[in-house]
């Protein structure tokens, strides 16, 4: 899924992706090494320090870790480029304003049993376009919005 993620989001050279779940750092190292800059948001300590320990021992000068609930956006920046490692029910609309223009973010979206492979891309201030590329089953982020539930 890691390739098709990559192949899917087209990074350039010069670009820069937020990665939203650091993991053990695998994806994180793919994306360093096919954009200039990687902001990647870790929720879980342990997963985090074991990550900036594997990628500085890899030598990777373009990367920043940081710590934190990253499920509903994260800061104030800006990305060619956004990752979320882990699926959510919902994809709020904090993700779309952290686009630049032209820019692309890859999710999960949905509940399980049923889960798309969503890429949408920045086509004008406020809009986006979203394709589904295929279905899936992903682990959720930890506080990943909800949507609204029925209850009896």
């Amino acid at each position: 899924m890691e390739a098709r993620v990559l192949q899917e989001l087209e990074l350039k050279p010069h670009e820069s992706a937020l990665e939203i779940g650091t993991g053990s750092g695998y994806f994180t190292a793919l994306l360093a090494r096919s954009c200039a800059e990687v902001l990647s948001v870790e929720i879980n300590a342990r997963l985090s320090a074991a990550a900036k320990e594997r990628l500085q021992d890899a030598g990777f000068d373009n990367i920043g870790l940081e710590e934190g609930d990253g499920a509903q956006g994260w800061g104030n920046g800006v990305y060619d480029a956004i990752v979320l490692t882990g699926s959510t029910p919902v994809l709020p609309d904090s993700w779309h304003k952290q686009l630049r223009p032209g820019g692309r973010l890859f999710a999960v979206v949905g509940d399980p049993p049923v889960m798309t492979a969503r890429l949408l891309r920045w086509t004008a201030p406020e809009a986006v376009a979203s394709e589904d590329l295929f279905e899936t089953v992903l682990a959720p982020l930890r506080n990943a919005p909800q949507p609204e539930r029925f209850v009896f």
